[in-house]
Formats: structure tokens, C-alpha cells, sequence
């Protein structure tokens, strides 16, 4: 049975919301019981346990659930959390232990046990750059044996991509999808999160801004887009400072918590044949969670070779360096570009013209791709998915963006990972 659910505000909502200490060790043993009634390895499960324990754990745990009922025992299908990395937060040994076990998998198609022992490989690797900051791979060394395991189950994966294009799978309808309500946007939260975070950054003494979706708002309808989900909101790379802000989030008294952390972990292949991961000092979002639930992501802007950048691990997106000016948001102001018309039309095109069915990863005039192993895998999912949806066309327009951003190199009727050892 193939399953799918859509994503509902709501939902994000209540999963986001902080949860005190007994609330969450019983979602710890409920998440372990529920990992091992699905067929996940006890090293796996055990990981979870710890997990769901730490405050913003629990929704990567309830991933986990859902990526088993996908994978283990269950005749269950479900096609919306492909692109969950089911490395994320995972400990090294669990790490193997999954690796072994979906190895042995036959549920699966190759292509998702290919990416997800790719996903596991590389998260090992970025396990220990979290705690050394940045690692010199040699040949010889286990986690270069590691990286080059990650490299190969990419390109096997890229492989796989080429033949389905080939050759699609049958279709394969959802026989059961749940669609969201007509729970949207809750602007009243919305504009509850802008206040509090205006006093948070007062505190912080950091200059703040709308970007990206929240500013095409203000600017277009003076408010919240009715869509959104969440809140754009960027600071300067030399301003931020995590632990100040950390600080200032656990004296807020229940009105703020991190949920997490993306930093960019960059793989570069040298050519003397080492591999250099390194990571980024500062974090390159954070993902504030405010008492209502609703989500505010915080890009930290970088400004280097002309241009300034935001993104995550998977994109980034460059803009002109730009001043600030004074916009509406409904009943709140806000700071935005001030040249709204240039930085909206490098970000979006024909921004006056509402798109409901705008992707990030491939509209975007000034969409790229962070150099890091991450945004590989993730693109490839969705290259994955759009396959099983059969529609070709969304999947070759991803893989001809992944190729002219030199991520991956088109060969003959496939494509190969750009960073593997003996690549161009």
C-alpha cells in the first residue's frame, strides 16, 4: 500500500512546540518501542532513545519512525519523507549497524538503498568533522575508506537514476493520501513571532531583516504570504554569534527554543588525492521555534566575491549586497532590501506574479548548490521522487541544474557524482 501525506501546518506546529522533560522521555520510550516493534536494529533504536530526550530531538525521531514504516516489515509505502536524511543526528556506530541492515534489505528499490547507505557513509564522516571542525582524508585513513564508500554508492545511485529514465517503473498511485486542511498560515502567531524576535534582536544588538518569502510579502501584500509556512529572517555572518544567542533563548522563558543548527560541512577533493571536509565557524541557519510553534528560520548572510549568500547545507542562493529599508508586515514593520524590485527579481523572476508551485531548488534565478555531500544526495531524492510521480521532465530539469552548477557530470545516458576520486 503506498501512502502520502502532504504537509500540514498544523502538524509542524504541534511537533515543533517545546516539551518539557518527562513529556519527552515518554516520547523516548514510545519512539524505542515503536522503532523495534518496525524492525529497526537495537543500536538504532537506542539512538533514537537518547535523541527524543534532548529538546529538539523528538521530531527527528518521528522521522525515523515513519522512514521504518517505509523500509522494515509493514506492506507500507510512504512517498513523502524521501528526502529525510536518516543520518541526521545518528551516531557513527548506529550508523554502520543501518548500513549493514539495509544492505540486506530486498523491500526497497536499489536506488533508495543506494542513497541511503550514501546518506549514512557520509554521515559518519560529518560526525567526526563536527567534533575536529575540519578532517584531512588520506588513502589508508578509515574515514577516507569511508568517503570513498559514500562516493561509490552516489555514483550507483546517479546510475540508477539514468536507467529509470530509461526505462520509468510502472506507475504506482497512492492508494491512501492525506491531504492538509485548511489549516494555513496562522497569521496572528505570525505576527506574535515578529514582536517577540524584535525584542530578541534588541537584546542581541544585531541588525535583523525579512528575506526571501516573508519580504515578498511585505513587499507584494504588505503581510504574510497566506502559503507560508514559516518566517525568513537573515543577520550578517560577522554580527551572529550562536552562543549569545543560545543564552538569550534559554532566558526567554519558554518563548524561544533552537531547534537546530545547520552548518555547512564542505568536501573537497584535492589533487594531491586527499579529501578536505571542513566546516563553517558560525552556523548558516537556525531554526528558532517560538511558543506558538511556528517556525522562524534565521539565515546568517555571508558576504564574500561581490556577492551576499544564505542558504543550508543543500542550497544557496546569491544576491547583491543590498541596504535596508522600513516595510509593513501586516500590523508590524519590518527591515527588508531596500531595493526590494532588484533583490525580489534576482530571487524569484516575475515576483509580481503569484506562483503557488514555486521550487526553491530549481526556479530561483540565483539558486546554487552548497559544495557539500548533503545537497547531493538530497537533489537525488527528489530527482527520485518526481520518477515515481512519472514525470520525467520535472526529474531531467533537476538533474540538468544539478549539471550546470557542477555537482554532478552528465556521461553518455547517466550522471556521476563530481566530487568522486579520478573526477575532473
Amino acid at each position: 500500500m503506498n501512502v502520502e501525506v502532504e504537509k500540514s501546518y498544523g502538524l509542524l506546529r504541534f511537533i515543533n512546540k517545546p516539551r518539557s522533560r518527562p513529556v519527552r522521555f515518554l516520547y523516548a520510550v514510545l519512539g524505542w518501542c515503536a522503532l523495534m516493534v518496525l524492525g529497526s536494529p537495537m543500536a538504532v533504536a537506542a539512538d533514537s532513545f537518547r535523541l527524543a530526550r534532548e529538546p529538539n530531538g523528538v521530531k527527528i525521531v518521528l522521522r525515523r519512525i515513519i522512514w521504518f514504516v517505509h523500509t522494515g516489515w509493514l506492506p507500507i509505502s510512504i512517498r513523502s519523507d524521501f528526502f529525510f536524511d536518516i543520518s541526521e543526528k545518528m551516531s557513527p556506530g548506529a550508523c554502520k549497524v543501518l548500513i549493514d541492515w539495509i544492505g540486506k534489505n530486498r523491500r526497497i528499490d536499489e536506488f533508495e538503498r543506494l542513497i541511503w547507505q550514501a546518506d549514512l557513509h557520509g554521515g559518519i564522516i560529518e560526525r567526526h568533522c563536527d567534533q575536529a571542525g575540519e578532517l584531512w582524508l588520506k588513502p589508508g585513513d578509515p574515514l577516507y575508506e569511508e568517503d570513498v564508500r559514500f562516493c561509490k554508492c552516489l555514483d550507483a545511485a546517479l546510475a540508477r537514476l539514468g536507467s529509470l529514465i530509461e526505462k520509468p517503473l510502472p506507475e504506482s498511485k497512492p492508494s491512501r493520501k492525506f491531504t492538509k486542511s485548511d489549516d494555513s498560515f496562522d497569521k496572528a502567531d505570525a505576527y506574535s513571532t515578529i514582536a517577540d524576535l524584535r525584542s530578541l534582536m534588541s537584546q542581541l544588538e544585531w541588525p535583523w531583516y525579512v528575506v526571501s518569502g516573508t519580504l515578498l510579502g511585505a513587499v507584494r501584500e504588505q503581510d504574510f504570504l497566506g502559503h507560508d509556512y514559516d518566517i525568513d529572517v537573515g543577520v550578517d555572518y560577522d554580527d551572529f554569534d550562536l552562543y549569545r544567542l543560545q543564552e538569550l533563548v534559554d532566558k526567554s522563558g519558554g518563548t524561544w527554543f533552537i531547534k537546530a543548527s545547520s552548518y555547512c560541512v564542505f568536501r573537497e577533493p584535492s589533487s594531491e588525492g586527499s579529501i578536505h571536509y571542513h566546516r563553517m565557524e558560525k552556523p548558516i541557519l537556525v531554526k528558532l521555534v517560538h511558543r506558538t510553534g511556528l517556525v522562524a528560520d534565521l539565515f546568517v548572510h555571508v558576504e564574500e566575491e561581490g556577492v551576499v549568500w544564505h542558504g543550508s547545507a543543500i542550497h544557496r542562493w546569491d544576491n547583491s549586497p543590498f541596504e535596508l529599508a522600513d516595510y509593513q508586515l501586516g500590523r508590524e514593520h519590518v527591515m527588508g532590501a531596500a531595493d526590494a524590485d532588484r533583490y525580489l527579481t534576482e530571487n524569484y523572476g516575475d515576483w509580481r506574479t503569484p506562483v503557488l508551485n514555486f521550487d526553491c531548488s530549481i526556479d530561483p534565478p540565483n539558486i546554487r548548490y552548497s559544495k557539500t555531500a548533503r545537497a547531493v544526495t538530497y537533489l537525488s531524492k527528489v530527482v527520485y521522487r518526481f520518477l515515481l510521480d512519472q514525470d520525467i521532465e520535472r526529474a531531467k530539469r533537476y538533474l540538468d541544474s544539478m549539471t550546470s552548477s557542477g555537482v554532478i557530470i552528465h556521461e553518455g545516458s547517466g550522471w556521476r557524482y563530481n566530487g568522486s576520486q579520478g573526477s575532473d
